[in-house]
């Protein structure tokens, strides 16, 4: 079974292009229902069900849960704001993913032509594969394609300069969550992405593909695996706090990116 997890902290993420275009490719590869397992760990999926925002979705999605109680966020937190924690929502995809394969997509992203038959084929393979991406200004989708964007530099993928073909053998630490796929139980073995180290930090992607690589796993990139992603859609609403905070000699000593 494959299971695609999208996951989301935004009241408005797009998630009509994602839905969209993996309908789309499912029905080019004539892949069915019954292979496909859809889970979106929403932070907002209480008041999007409540106010029957999701109803307006036309795809059958398996699972639809806010991420897993935890400190940092949510109804449960301890801290006095919400702050980031996708290595918490990605684990809450894995806790609902049967046996097999699972890819991850970040929000306000649209799948690009080919990266569900890239994914399908690594399902078979079981191969870890990282996908591409490309940050874009103005996407404009219509029924899962691309009418329009604008590309800028600053929105490249940088770890495609260093691929002369796809797929292409690389590091662990190429792991970028906006797109990527492997096997369930290369997760399980290592207990999922590390919370421990990341929750209210970030990095949460490529330290798992550094734990990965550790316990002895493999990795391809593969640039036909794309996904475009709004670069607006992040400026769009209040960013949940991230910081990076570290002991010396006892004291707590800030030294990330977080506010005041």
């Amino acid at each position: 079974m494959l299971t695609i997890a999208y996951c989301t902290s935004r009241k408005n993420p797009r998630i009509e292009w994602f839905f969209d275009s993996l309908h789309r490719q499912m029905n080019e590869l004539r892949i069915g229902l019954d292979e496909v397992r859809v889970i979106v760990v929403d932070f907002y999926a209480k008041e999007r069900f409540t106010t029957d925002i999701a109803t307006e979705y036309d795809f059958p999605v398996s699972v639809w849960t806010v991420p897993k109680p935890n400190v940092w966020q949510g109804e449960h937190r301890l801290t006095k704001e919400n702050w980031f924690d996708a290595s918490n929502a990605r684990n809450t995809a894995l806790c609902y993913a049967p046996d097999g394969f699972i890819a991850f997509v970040d929000d306000l992203s649209v799948l690009m032509p080919g990266w569900l038959k890239i994914v399908h084929a690594a399902s078979f393979d079981k191969k870890i594969i990282y996908g591409s991406y490309k940050k874009v200004k103005k996407l404009v989708v219509e029924s899962g394609k691309v009418m329009s964007c604008i590309e800028s530099p600053e929105g490249m993928d940088s770890r495609s300069q260093y691929a002369p073909t796809d797929p292409w053998p690389c590091a662990g630490s190429w792991m970028f969550g906006c797109s990527c796929a492997m096997p369930v139980e290369a997760l399980l073995t290592i207990n999922g992405f590390p919370e421990d180290l990341c929750a209210g930090l970030g990095s949460e992607d490529s330290c798992c593909g550094v734990v990965l690589q550790n316990a002895g796993f493999e990795f391809l990139y593969d640039r036909r695996m794309m996904t475009f992603e709004s670069e607006e859609g992040h400026h769009e609403e209040p960013a949940f706090r991230r910081d990076d905070w570290h002991f010396e000699n006892g004291v707590a000593v800030r030294g990330g990116n977080g506010k005041d």
